[in-house]
């Protein structure tokens, strides 16, 4: 762990937000052009809520340490967090079905992917923003 910076658990955040857009964005381009693949979420398809969600978490750990940097990756990863709490509970308890990716439920990815971004960016805050 010493070997740990901020800028490097910000790169980490950068890259669960990449891999979280790149396979929502294949969700939402699958829902606009295939057929509808994701479940709704207020009316809308949940993929491109979860979409923003990641588009602003990743704004939100590239612009580190900006001001309003921490106030992106928080509500970024906070919504890819909710969302995939929401449907994973529902997936499990079988009332509705999340897109599949080799058999795995992309609500669970998602709920994986924001804890882990909250999760690492606590470190990064505890680790060196209070020591700072």
């Amino acid at each position: 762990m010493s070997d740990l910076t901020a800028e490097r658990l910000n790169g980490i955040n950068v890259g669960f937000a990449v891999v979280g857009v790149l396979l929502t964005g294949w969700l939402v381009l699958a829902e606009l052009f295939l057929e509808p693949t994701c479940p709704p979420l207020l009316g809308v398809p949940a993929c491109y809520v979860v979409l923003v969600g990641y588009v602003v978490a990743l704004a939100g750990a590239w612009l580190q340490p900006a001001r309003t940097a921490d106030a992106l990756l928080l509500s970024g990863a906070g919504a890819v967090t909710a969302i995939g709490l929401w449907f994973s509970l529902n997936e499990l308890a079988g009332s509705l079905e999340c897109p599949t990716l080799e058999g795995l439920p992309m609500c669970f990815v998602s709920l994986f992917a924001g804890v882990s971004m909250l999760a690492v960016d606590q470190l990064r805050r505890r680790r060196f923003v209070a020591a700072a």
